[in-house]
């Protein structure tokens, strides 16, 4: 019988992460991004941002749920130090820098829910 630990331990293959995004932005400077959800349907993404100086902004995938296809829906603000704004537009995401100059770096985490 498994422990209260081992059950809630990741198996590390169940977590995956795509580099989308490592830019020096310009005050309110925009980047698009290709993003792709095909065979993603049962895992939850997290788009993650982080800049140089350690701050970051969470960005949970909400799925529209009247739709059956999968790329439908947005990236809900979950945690926000950088002042970012991100667009879904089906195939890809626009990341909207906020005020201040800074590198930023944007990974997509999958985690499968099942």
């Amino acid at each position: 019988m498994k422990t209260s630990a081992e059950i809630f331990v990741r198996h590390p293959k169940q977590d995956r992460v795509n580099n989308l995004l490592s830019k020096s932005f310009a005050p309110y400077e925009s980047a698009v991004v290709s993003i792709e959800f095909s065979g993603l349907k049962n895992d939850s993404k997290v788009l993650m941002i982080k800049n140089d100086k350690d701050q970051s902004a969470q960005f949970l995938w909400q799925q529209n749920i009247i739709s059956a296809h999968i790329e439908k829906g947005y990236f809900k603000e979950i945690i926000n130090d950088l002042g970012v704004t991100v667009h879904h537009n089906e195939d890809s995401i626009t990341v909207i820098n906020g005020g201040a100059r800074q590198f930023l770096t944007a990974e997509l985490k999958y985690t499968n829910l099942h």
